[in-house]
């Protein structure tokens, strides 16, 4: 069931609001993960059982992490955690990685594997990041575990983010799950910050994704340099607008119901760097990969080698957060480049450029990484960046009568 659908937004979405504001109190939360379990079995009803298995898994994990913490078994405290990370990772990489990892190791020893996998469930990327963010929250000691199952369970599947996110760190939701309120004002701005997104992703986005994919149809030997940069442009546009607009229809959703999400994304096209750009695009992603991957491996405050190890790893696992192919691979490399240059080697020059043009070169270089990102494989970026390194201004002259 998709959230801009016409049987989510007339039928599914205003019956259970009418529900949710109905029953008593105590029986929101039971109500709201039955609506969630609806939700992703409209889909494919099968998915329940391996989401499901999920649940149980990262419930009792969590649950025994927090008894290890209040009896300071440390050492056993980390290896459940590993343990627990690992087999989220593991299912992760099965759906949506293993046929990737295999062509690739296939295409190296020059050996074609036929092998299938199921097809993913709804929200994998979402849901198992949600899990790994519960399991080292309670074992740090930032939240504690939710004793009742179905509590765990709503904040893993709940419909307003499961999709497309944002992702909601277990501490900034546990407490809102056991205590929250459904008011006139939070549903009213809910409301509004739903139709504005459904509108940003409908509207503007449904617009300018129509003239990029009709630019992309072409074919892209034939294709002038203004052409190529105008689907880079309206790529970059409709990316935006179509993200960020599901990202304000989840959190409009969750303020319907009382939850208080925070933003996703903050006018990432008007900043003065890449590092502030990635600190305004996405804003939930960033923020996990800071929290479970950057921060633990030593983040900055570690040698220059070690933390430019860290990033590349940060950036490595963005890569291909994204998606199984080798594109999102070097996608990720290349803003790791970029974000290297700007930390150890043009750190205080870019000081002394004037802010329109520091904004003008970010989102240059935010375009040049779209082009990457929309590629199919990497010969098709490379056609891609080609065309678009023709002048445009000369190309312009050439066909003018």
């Amino acid at each position: 069931m998709s959230l801009t659908g016409i049987s989510f937004v007339f039928f599914f979405l205003p019956v259970s609001m009418a529900l949710y504001r109905i029953v008593p109190v105590k029986f929101r939360n039971y109500l709201l993960l039955l609506l969630s379990l609806f939700f992703i079995a409209w889909g494919n009803p099968a998915d329940i059982i391996l989401i499901g298995l999920s649940i149980v898994f990262n419930y009792f994990t969590a649950s025994e992490l927090a008894e290890l913490r209040s009896r300071q078994k440390t050492a056993l405290k980390k290896f459940v955690l590993a343990t627990g990370i690992a087999a989220n990772v593991a299912l992760l990489i099965f759906f949506k990685y293993f046929v990737f990892l295999l062509n690739s190791f296939g295409a190296i020893i020059g050996t074609n594997f036929v092998f299938t996998v199921p097809e993913a469930p709804i929200g994998i990327s979402f849901f198992t990041f949600s899990a790994i963010s519960c399991l080292c929250d309670v074992s740090c000691g930032d939240a504690s575990a939710l004793r009742n199952p179905a509590d765990f369970a709503l904040y893993i599947t709940f419909f307003g983010k499961i999709t497309s996110g944002p992702i909601v760190k277990f501490r900034d939701m546990a407490a809102q799950i056991q205590s929250r309120d459904m008011t006139a004002d939070s549903v009213e701005s809910g409301i509004r910050l739903f139709i504005l997104g459904m509108s940003k992703k409908l509207i503007i986005a449904g617009s300018l994704g129509k003239l990029f994919y009709e630019i992309k149809a072409q074919d892209v030997s034939s294709v002038s340099a203004i052409t190529a940069w105008l689907g880079a442009l309206f790529y970059s546009l409709m990316l935006y607008y179509d993200f960020s607009g599901y990202s304000d229809m989840a959190i409009g959703l969750g303020r319907i119901f009382g939850f208080d999400f925070s933003k996703n994304f903050d006018h990432p096209y008007v900043s003065l760097s890449m590092s502030e750009f990635w600190r305004r695009w996405h804003i939930s992603l960033g923020a996990w990969f800071r929290d479970y991957v950057y921060i633990p491996l030593g983040g900055s405050r570690v040698s220059r080698s070690r933390n430019i190890m860290n990033l590349s790893v940060v950036w490595l696992l963005t890569g291909l957060w994204h998606g199984a192919n080798w594109t999102f691979v070097v996608w990720g490399l290349y803003h790791l480049g970029l974000l290297l240059l700007e930390k150890f080697v043009f750190k205080d020059i870019l000081k002394k450029i004037p802010s329109l043009f520091r904004v003008i070169i970010t989102f240059f270089l935010a375009v040049i990484g779209w082009t990457i990102f929309f590629s199919d494989n990497i010969s098709y970026a490379a056609q891609y960046l080609l065309r678009i390194s023709t002048s445009p201004a000369a190309e312009f002259f050439l066909l003018w009568p």
